[in-house]
């Protein structure tokens, strides 16, 4: 198998870092590109609300921050992966998180995706059936690689 373009979900949590890193090695043997991408999931204000417009202010500057935040924190992580020989880029989008994670990949030909998940224990890890890494892998048309 050939690996020519490498996915990873990146926001920043200490899974999502150590994906990074195991993404970076696998992209350095392989000399493949490698796209961090960050996701920043959709909210709907209640609609009868009556602070509906509060909500979507204050959404819409929360959005702005996460943006702002997320544009720092992948810059310096796509410029550390340059400087450690790597083809790294990164992108920002404003989805559901499995859903928009398939559609990048779909669309820019992943041929791996490595991600973080969630370090769940107990009665949690038995409900996890909504869970965005399980998601993914059953859905996505490359290997997924998740990394706990």
């Amino acid at each position: 198998m050939m690996i020519k373009n490498i996915l990873v979900p990146y926001e920043g949590s200490s899974m999502s870092k150590k994906a990074l890193e195991i993404g970076k090695e696998i992209a350095r043997n392989f000399n493949a590109n490698l796209a961090l991408l960050m996701v920043v999931p959709p909210y709907y204000p209640i609609s009868d609300s009556i602070y509906v417009g509060a909500m979507v202010t204050n959404y819409k500057k929360i959005i702005k921050e996460l943006t702002t935040q997320g544009e720092k924190d992948l810059g310096k992580a796509t410029e550390k992966c340059r400087e450690e020989g790597v083809k790294a880029f990164y992108k920002i989008v404003h989805d559901d998180i499995s859903n928009a994670i398939l559609k990048y990949s779909k669309k820019n030909k992943i041929d791996l995706i490595i991600m973080g998940s969630r370090r769940m224990k107990g009665f949690a890890a038995i409900k996890r059936i909504g869970s965005t890494a399980r998601h993914v892998s059953e859905h996505a048309t490359c290997p997924v690689t998740i990394v706990h």
